[in-house]
């Protein structure tokens, strides 16, 4: 009896996860812009804030009826300041909540998206030039899904806009960020 109980309750989770699909997996990107614009000041040692060349964390993807879905992401960037006596690494994590319209159905799919973004700079302490270590965004882009075969591979172009200008002092956050991102979920 517990065998068919438990082959039953199977069978209606399989379906509800049909009727609702979830996609997991990474993202890798590299920005098209500077994360942040030096401020030299004369009367202190210049600091420089230098930025990996990439983008890398997880999403998740939920699947919603008439062509729609809900994308959340940890995005992580890597940043190295420099000054004459000093140095420090931290790194900026962003925290995409988007929603997607997908133009077409099959196994090639464009889309948009738009949302808004929480970026948060982590070990701050190491250095004192933020004055806000927390930022809101919006986030715009396109993109094109593709099926191959039980992956689903996502090159897209996204925007993120910062509402709030934060991270500044000495080096400030540059508000507009653009780059190119390829998901790989499934």
């Amino acid at each position: 009896m517990k065998l068919f109980q438990t082959f039953s309750c199977s069978l209606v989770l399989i379906g509800l996860t049909q009727a609702q699909p979830v996609v997991a997996g990474l993202k890798i990107g590299v920005p098209f812009t500077d994360a942040f614009q030096n401020q030299p000041y004369p009367t202190i040692a210049t600091l420089t804030a230098t930025s990996n060349a990439y983008t890398l964390g997880p999403f998740v993807e939920v699947r919603l009826p008439l062509h729609l879905a809900i994308e959340a992401d940890a995005l992580y960037r890597g940043l190295h300041f420099n000054n004459i006596v000093s140095s420090a690494s931290t790194g900026v994590w962003d925290f995409p909540v988007v929603a997607k319209y997908k133009l077409f159905k099959g196994p090639v799919k464009p889309y948009i998206e738009g949302g808004l973004d929480f970026s948060h700079l982590s070990d701050a302490k190491n250095f004192i030039v933020a004055n806000h270590t927390s930022n809101f965004g919006v986030v715009l882009g396109a993109g094109v899904e593709v099926h191959a075969l039980v992956m689903r591979i996502s090159p897209e172009v996204r925007y993120t806009g910062d509402v709030l200008k934060s991270f500044s002092g000495i080096v400030n956050t540059n508000r507009n960020q653009l780059s190119f991102l390829i998901g790989i979920g499934f």
